[in-house]
């Protein structure tokens, strides 16, 4: 009968078991992907494409993209058109309250010029013109499967 260590005594008493484990890189984001969104100024239209991957012909959720209430809960923070200027600081703060590792998608829509450049942190990606949902899936689904290591 085996005993466990007890504390005190000059021996240990139990076996010591060693555990082959492989030492490849794990990419920390291979479950699942949790998006927090912010509409920073842009029509309704990219609004409505976007919102649309949560019907069931695209059923995102079997892909392991979740939607997300807060920032401190997301992996990835997807920013719909540039932001305007009143925008600007709760995108920044948004930022902020994310924890790391984390990774910005830039959606912008051409028929929207009015926002303001800024050089975000941790683009993954950057996505122009007159999207449909399906560009944007595609974009999900390679950056799910490829990890937002930055």
């Amino acid at each position: 009968m085996l005993f466990w260590p007890i504390y005190g005594l000059s021996k240990r008493y139990s076996k010591r078991y060693k555990f082959d484990i492989p030492s490849k890189p794990r990419n920390p984001f291979r479950r699942s992907l949790h998006v927090f969104v912010i509409d920073a100024g842009s029509d309704v239209e990219l609004l409505l494409e976007f919102y649309s991957l949560m019907s069931p012909k695209y059923n995102i959720h079997r892909y392991g993209i979740f939607f997300v209430n807060t920032p401190r809960h997301a992996d990835l923070l997807i920013i719909l058109s540039k932001p305007t200027e009143k925008m600007l600081p709760i995108v920044k703060e948004a930022i902020n309250q994310m924890p790391e590792p984390f990774g910005v998608l830039l959606i912008e829509n051409e028929t929207f010029e009015n926002g303001v450049d800024i050089d975000l942190p941790n683009l993954v990606g950057r996505l122009k013109g007159n999207l449909e949902a399906e560009e944007i899936f595609k974009k999900l689904v390679e950056i799910a499967k490829r990890g937002l290591i930055c």
